[in-house]
C-alpha cells in the first residue's frame, strides 16, 4: 500500500514542480529532506510522538525543510506528508520523483563497477557511448569490486551489461552444468 500512496505524492510533487519549472530543484531538495529523514531515527519517529498536534509536527518539518534550503513546493509538500502521517513513505517517493525527473528531463542514470579504478579519460569515453547508445544525457556513478577480476558491469535502468571476467566464468559454468 505504501507504494501506492507514494507513487500518488510522487506524481502530484512531479506535476506540480513541472507546472513551476522547478523539478530538479525540487527533487534536488526532497532528496536532501529523504536522506535526513533516513538517516534520523528523531526525524523517523516524529509520526509516531504521542502529545504532538499536527500542527506541531507540520511546524517542525517545515522547519527542516526550510533550514534544509526548501522551496515553496518542497515544505508544503512535506507539511502534507506530516499532516497525513505519512512521512514514511518519503524514500519511496523521492525515488518514484527522480525516475520521473530524470525521464522528462532526457536523463539516463548509470552505474559502473570495474575491477580497477578507471582513469578520467576512461570514465569520459565510456560516458560518451552511453549517451550515443541511449540518446539521452548520462548521469554516471562510479565503483570499484576487485572480485569482477577484469572487465565492467555497466546498470542502465533495469539493463545489465556484464562485461566482467567474473561474468564471463558464471555464464561458463552454467552452461557446462546444461550441457
Amino acid at each position: 500500500m505504501s507504494a501506492a500512496v507514494a507513487r500518488r505524492y510522487a506524481r502530484a510533487v512531479f506535476e506540480l514542480a513541472k507546472e513551476e519549472g522547478n523539478l530538479a530543484e525540487v527533487t534536488k531538495e526532497l532528496t536532501a529532506v529523504a536522506e535526513a529523514y533516513e538517516a534520523s531515527t528523531d526525524f523517523q519517529a516524529l509520526e509516531l510522538t504521542p502529545g504532538l498536534t499536527d500542527e506541531d509536527r507540520t511546524a517542525v518539518v517545515a522547519a527542516i525543510a526550510q533550514q534544509a534550503g526548501g522551496g515553496e513546493l518542497t515544505v508544503r509538500t512535506l507539511q502534507l506528508l506530516a499532516e497525513r502521517q505519512r512521512l514514511s513513505v518519503l524514500p519511496d517517493l523521492v525515488e518514484l520523483l527522480g525516475e520521473m525527473a530524470d525521464d522528462a528531463l532526457g536523463v539516463v542514470r548509470a552505474h559502473v563497477t570495474s575491477a580497477q579504478p578507471l582513469s578520467d579519460g576512461y570514465r569520459a569515453r565510456l560516458k560518451q557511448k552511453i549517451e550515443k547508445a541511449t540518446g539521452k544525457k548520462v548521469l554516471c556513478t562510479f565503483e570499484t569490486d576487485e572480485t569482477l577480476l577484469a572487465g565492467i558491469v555497466t546498470k542502465i535502468g533495469d539493463r545489465v551489461v556484464d562485461g566482467s571476467v567474473r561474468g564471463k566464468l558464471n555464464a561458463l559454468a552454467e552452461s557446462l552444468r546444461q550441457a
